[in-house]
């Protein structure tokens, strides 16, 4: 899965998950399911989304996400570095800024 592709699928879930920023991190409550009102990021709801199943919001359930997505282990890093915003600087904020446009946050 590439970067668009990605963010085709991420856009396609903002009926399902309710996207907010948490001080600098994006991340989303689920709206509907068994896990109704739990906690995600971008890649472990797009795993979520679609039917890979449900990974915890650490180092360790990411890249598992990534891996189920389909994702490149280079683009799953870059997903959780701009997801927890840890530069500003680089493809973190581009990537940032996309998945931000794709939400309306």
């Amino acid at each position: 899965m590439t970067e668009t592709q990605f963010l085709i699928k991420l856009a396609q879930t903002t009926k399902s998950y309710s996207w907010y920023l948490d001080g600098n991190k994006i991340r989303a409550k689920a709206k509907n399911g068994k896990d109704r009102g739990q906690i995600f990021d971008p890649i472990t709801a797009v795993a979520r989304f679609a039917g890979y199943g449900t990974y915890s919001i650490n180092q360790r359930g990411r890249k598992a996400a990534g891996k189920a997505n389909g994702t490149s282990t280079t683009l799953t890093s870059n997903l959780i570095d701009a997801t927890e915003a840890k530069s500003n600087r680089g493809i973190d904020q581009v990537l940032r800024g996309r998945i931000r446009q794709t939400l309306n946050l």
